[in-house]
């Protein structure tokens, strides 16, 4: 092509640069993209400190991984420094030779990295936006604004610093007096927190690495409640190409201790976090998708599903520069879709049933529900209640028209508008009451009572035991069984 070539055309140092700021970012998503290069770097070790002192607050990122040489930084400092299209190593979490600079100029004017690496001095370099843009020219500084950051990377055997100063996305020009910018400071600095723990953790449920936040270790999230004490159905692990696939079905929120509910989210946060997660490499890519195969419902909401791919599937999957994003090739989208059939039919039984216990297998026949739910000719939902069940049945039988009145009132005034308000403002309300594997004597009584009416009727006494624990909510307790008699 050599005959055609005509100018060569050089990007403007001070556009581009402040163009890498624009990616979209967050502060979680950049300090991940970070904590990725250590981590490709061989760390085990990676420690996030930060400290508020308003317009010079400082967020850095220490690893213990290999480190670098000075030709070795230059070239990790320089954009588009790696080809995408090379072969990585099974660990390494990179792809574009641009996740240091773009997630860090994302969040601050100043990023200074500092390296040592096993037999070369200890080396830093700088780019500093706003000297870049005084002259215009891609410059890099040997500079570091204070020298006790040089002593924490030269008291380690290897390891790199990634220091980030003037966070003018995250502070601005602000006052360390400032309280309003310092809340919202330690504010991101905990939703960071929280992010790693989720994205990182099969790296430190495995051991293979360790983060610290300001000195304290960061414990593993896990998507899938692996680490609670009520586990997950766990489906078989499928295999698509260079993509494992295993669904995970929550156990229902009543049966999860409140602290261990209330840790993963809430009602709201499990919601928001069914669907697929997707690994590249154990690292945690998207969290809480359907990707477009299923929508979000709340019976589908203890469903989700682990897909894991090499990196050796970036460009089949559309990896973004973040690595926030990703899209399953065509091949494997069919089988994404049927699995994801499979976690929410699982789901909704759990979900709708509560996982509740029911002797239909003894006493055959369908279950007679107290409320059921009708269309009207408006094309609105109500209410009502089972007028086949065998307690209302009974009633009716001997009503002379007060008891049909009070059912037709209490079905035209059922407080859906309350439900839906208590549910909106605590979902936990409902969701965590407990199903007691006892049943109160009130309802035991009422069983030995329906039972005695029905069989002085007439009534066969295997006929009328099947129809009571066939109806809620007798056919919770198995053991009212025993009392008919």
């Amino acid at each position: 092509m050599e005959i055609y070539s005509a100018e060569q055309a050089v990007p403007s140092p001070k556009s581009t640069i402040n163009a890498y700021r624009s990616f979209g970012y967050n502060l979680s998503t950049a300090v991940a993209d970070i904590i990725d290069n250590s981590i490709s770097a061989g760390a085990d070790r990676i420690f996030l400190d930060f400290e508020w002192k308003g317009k010079d607050s400082y967020l850095s990122i220490l690893d213990n991984g290999v480190g670098m040489n000075r030709d070795e930084l230059v070239l990790a400092m320089t954009p588009g420094s790696k080809d995408p299209e090379e072969s990585r190593a099974a660990n390494d979490l990179g792809r574009f030779g641009m996740g240091l600079k773009t997630a860090s100029f994302s969040q601050c004017r100043k990023l200074t990295v500092i390296s040592k690496k096993t037999g070369f001095n200890t080396i830093k370099r700088c780019w500093d936006l706003d000297f870049i843009n005084s002259i215009n020219s891609w410059i890099l500084l040997d500079f570091v604004s204070d020298e006790s950051f040089i002593k924490k990377v030269e008291e380690q055997k290897s390891g790199t610093m990634v220091l980030w100063e003037n966070l003018d996305r995250l502070v601005g020009d602000s006052s360390s007096e400032n309280e309003t910018v310092q809340r919202a400071f330690f504010r991101e600095m905990t939703q960071v927190r929280d992010h790693l723990s989720l994205v990182f953790h099969r790296f430190i449920e495995k051991k293979t690495v360790k983060l610290f936040y300001n000195g304290e270790e960061i414990e593993p999230l896990n998507p899938f409640l692996l680490n609670c004490s009520v586990k997950p159905e766990m489906g078989a692990t499928e295999y698509f190409d260079n993509a494992e696939v295993t669904y995970f079905i929550l156990p229902h929120m009543s049966e999860i201790p409140r602290e261990e509910y209330d840790k993963t989210g809430g009602s709201l946060g499990w919601f928001e976090s069914q669907g697929f997660y997707i690994y590249r490499g154990d690292r945690l890519l998207v969290a809480g998708d359907w990707l477009g195969l299923e929508r979000k419902r709340d019976y589908s909401k203890l469903a989700r599903i682990a897909v894991n791919f090499g990196n050796t599937g970036d460009f089949n999957w559309n990896l973004d520069i973040k690595k926030s994003t990703a899209t399953p090739p065509l091949a494997i989208r069919n089988e994404l879709s049927r699995i994801a059939k499979i976690a929410v039919q699982k789901s909704a039984k759990i979900y709708n049933w509560r996982g509740q216990k029911t002797i239909s297998a003894e006493m055959p026949g369908k279950v007679e529900p107290l409320w059921k739910d009708e269309i009207s000719r408006d094309g609105i939902k109500k209410y009502k209640i089972n007028r086949a069940h065998p307690v209302v049945s009974l009633l009716l039988a001997k009503d002379d028209g007060l008891f049909k009145s009070f059912l037709k009132m209490v079905e035209d005034n059922v407080p859906v508008e309350l439900i839906l308000s208590n549910q909106n403002e605590d979902p936990a309300c409902h969701e965590l009451e407990k199903q007691s594997l006892i049943p109160p004597d009130n309802l035991i009584n009422l069983a030995v009572e329906l039972f005695t009416v029905q069989t002085s009727q007439g009534v066969p006494e295997s006929l009328a035991r099947q129809q009571i624990m066939n109806s809620m909510p007798f056919n919770q307790f198995p053991i009212i069984n025993d009392y008919l008699k």
